[in-house]
């Protein structure tokens, strides 16, 4: 009889969730998502008061809400899709929160505090540092191996449509102790679990396969790596001309005050064009080294440039963001379907 707990676990140690990092990413992406939303329908609408009579329902509470809601599901619910949920769910109140963190600095509750935004991406820049240093410091040992399958078990066994997870539990396996005798038993499980026609997948399981197959035909194209090379170098070049052109009709704030910001500006973005650069270089070679200098590419406009964007023009710089976040978005998918596209090569 197999034992309800490995005698090798230790019990109380929490075991990193080996996909920890895309639930704070989730989280993250969300939250950003949702202050920009929040800020240009607010501008676009001539900010609107929920309430009545004295009463002005903030958004900061339907922030706490969302954020209990996600709490709860994740505290009830097992499987991974109740965690992608409730990151999600996360991310969306706590954008809702800290978009109004103006109310919370200032005695007469600004909203319109102009620091506000900056204290806002700041934080965005420390959770931004922290998932960074998450990915970089994850370990998964055997027995933390074997704890994150068991974590993914339920979903893998009973629902049909989980041939993804399936495949996660499998290698995690792979990365077990082969001698304690869950792993045997988990193998036989998930060999068992056969996928069911009867049941129609979910909306979530369809849209991720027709991403998925949208991403395979597109990734075919011709058409695709030189529409990659013309979006990099098209934005690495804005990004430069743009700063100088500010750098040269700077008229405004203290003499020394503008050359520092525009100089750190200006070095951002040419380390970003740098990382386009060798983005490029690779694509032909490796669309995923290629992907990842992308991704550096992104992640310096994101947490260095979009900074100093926003002591110029708020707008701009939220818009930018914007197009930034979906563009790193995309990034980790593509790279995500080049990892396991050259794991099935290698099967």
């Amino acid at each position: 009889m197999v034992p309800l707990l490995s005698p090798r676990a230790r019990v109380g140690r929490g075991a990193p969730r080996v996909y920890g990092p895309d639930l704070v990413e989730t989280l993250l992406v969300c939250a950003i998502s949702t202050v920009i939303v929040v800020r240009l329908y607010l501008a676009s609408t001539g900010y609107p008061k929920i309430g009545g009579d004295g009463f002005h329902f903030a958004h900061v509470l339907w922030g706490g809400l969302l954020m209990l809601v996600a709490a709860i599901l994740v505290l009830a619910v097992i499987g991974r899709s109740a965690l992608q949920i409730g990151a999600a769910l996360s991310g969306v109140g706590f954008g809702l929160f800290i978009d109004e963190v103006g109310k919370f600095v200032t005695s007469d509750v600004d909203y319109f505090f102009q620091p506000a935004l900056a204290i806002i991406y700041v934080t965005f820049i420390l959770l931004a540092l922290f998932l960074v240093s998450l990915r970089q410091r994850l370990r998964i040992g055997p027995i933390d191996a074997l704890a994150n399958a068991l974590a993914l078990t339920h979903q893998a066994v009973f629902d049909p449509h989980a041939a993804d997870v399936r495949r996660d539990v499998l290698e995690l396996l792979d990365q077990a102790d082969p001698a304690d005798p869950l792993v045997p038993a988990l193998r036989a499980r998930i060999a068992a679990a056969a996928p069911s026609s009867q049941r129609r997948p979910g909306v979530l399981h369809r849209t991720r396969v027709a991403l998925e197959d949208g991403y395979r035909r597109l990734a075919l194209s011709p058409v695709f790596v030189w529409a990659v090379i013309a979006w990099f170098a098209v934005a690495a070049v804005s990004s430069i001309s743009a700063v100088v052109y500010l750098a040269m009709g700077d008229d405004t704030g203290p003499a020394d005050e503008g050359p520092v910001v525009h100089t750190l500006q200006l070095a951002a973005s040419l380390a970003s064009a740098a990382c386009v650069v060798a983005g490029i270089w690779y694509l032909r070679r490796s669309r995923l080294r290629a992907y990842r200098w992308f991704q550096r590419a992104i992640l310096i406009s994101i947490l260095i440039t979009h900074v100093f964007v926003f002591y110029d023009s708020q707008l701009a710089a939220l818009t930018g963001l914007a197009v930034s976040l979906l563009v790193y978005v995309g990034l980790r998918y593509a790279i995500a379907r080049e990892i396991a596209g050259q794991g099935e090569a290698e099967a």
